[in-house]
């Protein structure tokens, strides 16, 4: 089975950290940010991948395929004007054209159980199959399924749905659905094609599951998220040892060839990616320190994403009552 990772967005939401780094690339615990889908299919047996680029193509490719390696083959399409979610994917069916194939999105990290969607698409032959989560804060646009998980409705248009969920970004698709995207024009995959294919009744369908949704689109958003993979890795992550001195309270990650100075304070929640320096006696809590990146002697840094070129600060959630 093949994969795409749909790859080709603006990043808009996240700026200005997308001013310095395409958002599929943006650092996260020593990885750029889709590699953590890519990771998760290739172990669900998803073994080559296509990736649809648009800015930066070349920063792009290097820094996925260098972490790719020889373990997973990366291909690339590269879209001078942006081509959207359904045009994305017509534009790379030669790669995707000779069987069942998954796309996801490159700014979340997402975690089903994906052998029983795989199951649930055959079992019912459908041309496609958007994985779906519930969304008890009504946060994201609503699919309506009904109690076979055929999909009924997007939005306000439930049809004869009786349940809905939000689309995850994830979804398994028959070559045949290729034909079925609109050519030659930008289009977009719910609206352009699946919402006409569901008003015909076409097999398309919504599995309804549950799992881990961690979206990146805002910096507020790549702050949390990332944060969260750190407490979840935090007991598997291997801490350089520290000069004289210096505290480093878990959960951190220190990535290779960072420097931190004698006496400086890192952590709860401090992420210090390759290359980064922390001067002597600095402290840094609840932030992110993007590659070569410095923090000056004695300065605290809290709530914030350094870059090499720029300081974003995060505001602090209100407390709960």
């Amino acid at each position: 089975m093949k994969g795409m990772i749909l790859a080709a967005g603006l990043g808009t939401r996240l700026r200005p950290l997308s001013y310095e780094l395409p958002k599929p690339i943006v650092p996260v615990l020593g990885r750029p940010l889709c590699s953590y889908n890519m990771e998760f299919l290739s172990r669900a047996g998803v073994k080559s991948f296509v990736l649809n680029l648009h800015r930066q193509p070349k920063m792009i490719q290097q820094r996925v395929t260098g972490w790719a390696g020889k373990k997973i083959r990366v291909e690339y399409t590269v879209e001078p004007e942006i081509l959207g979610t359904g045009g994305g994917i017509r534009n790379a069916g030669n790669f995707l054209k000779d069987g069942t194939f998954v796309t996801a999105n490159s700014d979340t990290i997402v975690r089903f159980p994906f052998a029983d969607a795989l199951s649930f698409h055959r079992e019912r032959q459908a041309l496609a199959t958007l994985v779906l989560f519930p969304d008890p804060e009504k946060r994201y646009t609503p699919v309506w399924v009904d109690l076979e998980g055929r999909i009924t409705g997007f939005g306000g248009e439930p049809g004869a749905g009786t349940r809905s969920g939000f689309y995850t970004g994830f979804q398994i698709v028959e070559p045949e659905a290729l034909r079925k995207i609109p050519g030659g024009k930008p289009s977009c995959i719910i609206r352009d094609t699946y919402a006409p294919l569901v008003r015909d009744g076409g097999p398309v369908f919504g599995f309804l599951s549950s799992g881990q949704f961690r979206e990146f689109g805002s910096p507020s958003d790549y702050l949390d998220g990332t944060l969260a993979v750190l407490g979840e890795l935090s007991g598997k992550i291997t801490l350089p040892p520290a000069p004289d001195g210096t505290v480093v309270s878990p959960p951190a990650y220190i990535g290779p060839g960072a420097k931190i100075g004698a006496g400086a304070r890192i952590g709860p929640e401090a992420v210090i990616e390759e290359g980064a320096f922390v001067g002597e006696g600095a402290s840094v809590t609840r932030s992110i320190l993007w590659p070569g990146c410095s923090l000056a002697s004695g300065e605290q840094l809290g709530n914030t994403i350094l870059t090499p070129r720029r300081r974003v600060g995060i505001p602090e959630k209100a407390q709960a009552p």
